[in-house]
C-alpha cells in the first residue's frame, strides 16, 4: 500500500510519500484566497507534480482549511485525485493528523501551535473532541497569528502615542518595511494572516530581551495555552478512572523544546497539578497522516475523517517515480 501524506496549513503545504523520507513543500493556503477548495487542490497538485513520487493507493490529508460539509469534503478529495489518481482519499482537519503524530495514535491530548492552534482530545473511551482553534477571527489564542497581531497592534499604538513605548515599533518597521501605510498594506495583502503570523518570533524574542509590552503578550499567550490544556485534560479524563494521568503532547513550531513560548508555558504548567503527563510531540502532522494511511483504518478518529473511494484515475505526467 503506497501512501501520500499531506499536511496543509496557512504557512506551507507539505507532502511525503511512504516510500521516501523526502518532504516536498509548496506555499500554504488560507481561507481568504478565493475558492479555497480549488486553491488547496491546485497547491497539492503542484506539489505532487513536481515531487517525482511514485504511484499512490491512498492519500491522507490533514488540512487547516478542511471544509466541514460532506459535499465540499468530497469535492476537494476528487479535485486532488484528478491529478494523483489514488484509490482512496482521506480528509481531516489538521488537528486529527497532529494528534496521530504527536501521540503515536494513542489516547490523550494533542496541542499544536503554528499559525493557529489545533487541539484534539481523544479519551480512552468515547468520541474525540476538538477544542479551541476556531480560526483567526474567533480564536487561535496563543498561536503565531494571535501573537503577531497583538505585537503589531502594540507597535502601532506606541507609534501613534496611544500606548506605552516598546521596541516592537522598530521590529515591526523592519519586518514590514516601515510603518507608513502599514494598515492599508496589511489589509490589501494576499495572505495577511500568514504575514502577521511571521511577526510572532520577533515578539517572542523581544519579550525575552525584557521589553515589558512584548513580555505581557508572551505571558498572555502562554496563559491561554495553559487554560486550553487544563480544559482538554478535564475532557480527556472524563471516561477514565479517577487518578488516571492524561498524556498531553505539545507540538508545532512555537512549542518545540527550548523555544521562547514553550519555556514560558513550561514555567506556568510547573505550578499546576493537572493530572497530566506533558511531553513534546512524538511526531508531526505529516507523520500522523502517514501513520493513519499505513494503518488503513481511521480508528478512534473515524468520526472526524472523510473517506472518498473511487476508481483510480490516470495521474497526470510528472507524478511518477
Amino acid at each position: 500500500m503506497h501512501i501520500l501524506a499531506v499536511d496543509g496549513g496557512q504557512s506551507a503545504i507539505r507532502l511525503r510519500h511512504s516510500s521516501s523520507d523526502r518532504v516536498v513543500q509548496v506555499r500554504g493556503v488560507s481561507r481568504l484566497e478565493g475558492d479555497t477548495l480549488d486553491t488547496v487542490a491546485s497547491a497539492i497538485a503542484q506539489g505532487w507534480l513536481g515531487s517525482g513520487f511514485g504511484p499512490c493507493d491512498r492519500v491522507v490529508m490533514g488540512l487547516s482549511t478542511a471544509p466541514a460539509d460532506p459535499l465540499s469534503q468530497d469535492r476537494l478529495c476528487r479535485h486532488v485525485n484528478r491529478v494523483i489518481g489514488a484509490h482512496e482519499v482521506w480528509l481531516a482537519d489538521d488537528s486529527v493528523t497532529c494528534h496521530a503524530g504527536a501521540l503515536s495514535m494513542g489516547w490523550g491530548v494533542s496541542i499544536t501551535a503554528g499559525t493557529g492552534v489545533a487541539c484534539l482530545v481523544v479519551p480512552e473511551t468515547g468520541e474525540p473532541s476538538v477544542l479551541s482553534g476556531h480560526g483567526y477571527l474567533l480564536g487561535d489564542e496563543g498561536g503565531a497569528y494571535w501573537i503577531g497581531r497583538e505585537g503589531l497592534r502594540a507597535a502601532l499604538r506606541a507609534a501613534d502615542g496611544r500606548g506605552p513605548s516598546t521596541t516592537l515599533v522598530e521590529a515591526a518597521a523592519r519586518r514590514f518595511a516601515g510603518l507608513q501605510d502599514l494598515a492599508i498594506r496589511i489589509h490589501s495583502a494576499v495572505r495577511p494572516v500568514n504575514d502577521i503570523a511571521h511577526f510572532a518570533p520577533d515578539v517572542l524574542a523581544i519579550a525575552d530581551s525584557g521589553d515589558a509590552v512584548a513580555t505581557a503578550i508572551a505571558h498572555d499567550a502562554a496563559t491561554e495555552l495553559t487554560i486550553l490544556i487544563r480544559s482538554a485534560v478535564e475532557v480527556a479524563g472524563r471516561g477514565s478512572p479517577a487518578g488516571t494521568t492524561v498524556p498531553v503532547a505539545l507540538g508545532g513550531r512555537l512549542l518545540g523544546e527550548g523555544r521562547p513560548l514553550r519555556r514560558r508555558l513550561d514555567g506556568l504548567l510547573s505550578t499546576e497539578d493537572l493530572g497530566a503527563a506533558i511531553r513534546s510531540a512524538d511526531g508531526s502532522s505529516l507523520d500522523g497522516a502517514l501513520a493513519l494511511g499505513v494503518l488503513g483504518d481511521p480508528g478512534p478518529y473515524r468520526s472526524l475523517v472523510h473517506v472518498s473511494r473511487e476508481l483510480a484515475a490516470v495521474p497526470a505526467p510528472g507524478g511518477r517515480g
